[in-house]
């Protein structure tokens, strides 16, 4: 099988997080990935928040239907 393919069909979601910040550099590292991934008709159409406060995670885990995971996440 080809590796791609093996790692595409490998995917899983988490929802189980560190409190071990993301450093700066690597948090940029990502996005800038994620804005060369491709997409339909080149659209890029998402947009990205880092959420540190504490208290705004709280209220976005509230409004998400009590995800409590986006409270204990170092960084949202």
């Amino acid at each position: 099988m080809n590796d791609v393919i093996k790692l595409l069909k490998s995917h899983r979601s988490i929802r189980k997080f560190s409190d071990r910040q993301i450093p700066r550099e690597l948090l940029v590292e990502l996005i800038e990935a994620g804005q060369g991934a491709a997409t339909s008709s080149h659209v890029q159409a998402y947009t990205v928040i880092h959420v540190k406060n504490s208290a705004n995670r709280e209220q976005i885990a509230e409004l998400a239907g009590g995800q409590g995971y986006i409270t204990t996440c170092a960084d949202f």
